[in-house]
């Protein structure tokens, strides 16, 4: 059993977390609120419970917050007792109020109106409705509490906060502007799910999971378990008019996003391009948040950050964030030509960095099909996961996930036996079984202490529809990554 720690939720900032007290108070006065946290996960179904009680006024139309603590409670108990008094499944799949997730440090009195812990008060989650099917008409069953204080990693460069689909976790910014996202819950179930993605990226924002995937202007889903999903709209209401002027095209789809988080902002890096061709662009888009709930919540075109034309021995597709041991955040693209790139990025602008102009070569077979790059650092190395062979062919797709490492994030990544990844090699990790046919295209990520990797199959048994599977993943005793069961067949 692994030891727990008690998961206290913080704000995305605090000026965030009074904004919806301040809402709540205007439209409910007087106003009485009850937060709890909770912890515990799946192999150690073990909660610790803390609540605390506020309220606040509305005086002669004047908003006026007053926080009290009227109660406070910390209980623990099993998962079992926890579903009597919650309604929440022993698994942690959802909770009505709960975050899981583990914090770097003890609890302790809010200073100056922050909140508990340090860092902040609960973050209220998602409001949905329950069922729904797996393709987005869903709905959250309840609303997540906000992100843990912290989980794992360390702070960059100015204190900067580095969590992502690949980061490897994150710290809280100089002065505790920035909270880390924590970890989210992992519910498994013996129950096929019909999640249509292609290309997927998923990450936990403190609240519950956001998942994107290519297609149409960029598409949001939401969900609190990673089974039941719900559309949360669209990054862009429309293709960027830089886009279509900058190829010469506007492209069908927007392709391959990936989400991370960095700089207090949440960043969106997709491409746009056409099939077959190295005409491309990443682009960025930013938010400061996820909930849609939020004033703060709204998606801003950046631009472009890298462009591949005719000329260019590279293709600027599928992009990926990872972050270096310093915290500095790092992007990875590539599809076939001469394979595989890395750019150091500001982790201010999310652009290309100045400091270092380098492009960086980490994979390729000589212009054979390699694509689809995500890198994620464990025990002094680096591990870059990409897809070999053919995608997008339905029932006929060949594509595979293999895996290299290197113990810098700019190379030289190699097999088990010391063979670069230059040179075409690296280790198989997943390939056709059954009816998960070219299972590829995905996003190795790090959550708390938890690796997964994200990605796609084309299903045999549904005329070769792209699906969503996820799966934990763990390392051998020589530190190479070894998977774990899907967390849905």
């Amino acid at each position: 059993m692994r030891e727990q720690t008690i998961a206290l939720a913080a704000p995305d900032s605090a000026n965030s977390f009074f904004y919806r007290m301040k809402f709540n108070v205007m439209k409910h006065a007087p106003m009485k609120r009850t937060d709890c946290w909770q912890s515990g996960s799946r192999d150690a179904p073990y909660l610790c419970r803390l609540c605390v009680s506020l309220f606040g006024v509305s005086l002669f139309g004047v908003s006026v917050i007053g926080v009290f603590v009227l109660g406070l409670s910390l209980a623990c108990s099993t998962a079992g007792d926890a579903k009597a008094r919650d309604g929440a499944s022993p698994d942690l799949s959802s909770t009505s109020t709960g975050g899981s997730g583990a914090t770097s440090g003890g609890g302790g009195s809010a200073a100056a109106g922050a909140g508990l812990a340090g860092n902040g008060g609960g973050h209220a989650g998602f409001a949905g409705t329950a069922g729904g099917d797996s393709h987005g008409t869903g709905g959250h069953s309840g609303g997540q509490a906000g992100s843990t204080i912290s989980a794992g990693g360390g702070t960059g460069p100015g204190g900067m906060a580095g969590m992502g689909a690949s980061s490897g976790g994150g710290a809280t910014a100089a002065g505790g502007s920035c909270a880390a996202l924590g970890t989210g819950p992992l519910a498994s179930s013996s129950q096929h799910r019909d999640i249509g993605v292609h290309d997927p990226s998923l990450i936990w924002d403190g609240q519950g999971y956001v998942l994107l995937a290519t297609g149409g202007n960029l598409g949001l889903r939401t969900s609190t378990n990673l089974q039941q999903w719900t559309s949360a709209g669209d990054i862009f209401s429309a293709t960027p008019a830089w886009l279509t002027s900058t190829l010469g095209l506007k492209p069908v789809d927007l392709w391959a996003p990936d989400i991370s988080y960095f700089n207090c902002q949440f960043h969106v890096y997709y491409a746009g391009s056409s099939f077959g061709s190295n005409n491309s662009v990443i682009g960025l888009a930013t938010s400061p948040t996820l909930d849609r709930g939020s004033a703060s919540y709204k998606w801003s075109d950046q631009g472009l950050v890298v462009r591949s034309q005719d000329s260019d021995d590279y293709n600027a597709i599928d992009p990926n964030v990872a972050f270096d041991d310093s915290g500095n955040p790092w992007l990875t693209f590539g599809s076939f030509w001469s394979g595989i790139k890395l750019r150091r990025l500001d982790p201010t602008t999310g652009k290309p960095s100045t400091a270092d102009t380098m492009l960086y070569s980490l994979a390729s077979r000589d212009g054979g099909a390699i694509e689809a790059p995500s890198l994620v650092a464990h025990n002094g190395f680096y591990y870059l996961f990409v897809s070999f062979d053919a995608c997008c062919r339905d029932v006929s797709s060949t594509y595979r996930t293999m895996v290299g490492r290197a113990t810098k994030i700019t190379g030289p990544y190699t097999n088990k036996a010391g063979a670069s990844m230059m040179q075409g090699a690296a280790e198989q990790l997943l390939a056709t079984s059954g009816r998960y046919i070219g299972p590829g295209g995905g996003t190795a990520m790090k959550m708390g202490d938890t690796y997964l990797y994200v990605f796609h199959y084309y299903d045999r048994d549904d005329k070769g529809a792209p699906k969503l599977q996820v799966r934990p993943f763990t390392f051998d005793a020589g530190d190479w990554p070894v998977l774990g069961e899907a967390l849905f067949p």
